[in-house]
């Protein structure tokens, strides 16, 4: 009997850094300085699906949903935005950029 698991319980790193919005050395170093939650496997480090989606106030269906979004490009936009406002920076006056 073959099994199949259609929702993984874990993320590689570069798929939590897409998750994240982030860069893949970011999230290796989030991940060495613990700020990312993070097992490892032998020489394997994997991202709890459920430890992700608490920290960001969504559910673990929603992260493994943004997990193709990001990679296809298609990422769900917000609420009330338009596709060219769904980008996850905000320029402020002085030209740096914030997470919001």
């Amino acid at each position: 009997m073959e099994n199949h698991i259609d929702h993984p319980l874990t993320l590689t790193v570069e798929q939590a850094a897409k998750v994240l919005g982030i860069g893949r050395s970011t999230a290796y170093e989030l991940v060495h300085t613990g700020d990312i939650p993070s097992l490892r496997l032998g020489r394997r480090i994997v991202v709890p699906v459920s430890q992700i989606a608490e920290r960001l106030g969504v559910t673990p269906d929603e992260v493994r949903g943004l997990i193709g979004a990001r990679a296809s490009g298609n990422a769900p936009t917000r609420p009330g935005r338009s596709a060219s406002e769904s980008t996850p920076l905000r320029r402020q006056h002085d030209d740096t950029m914030t997470l919001f």
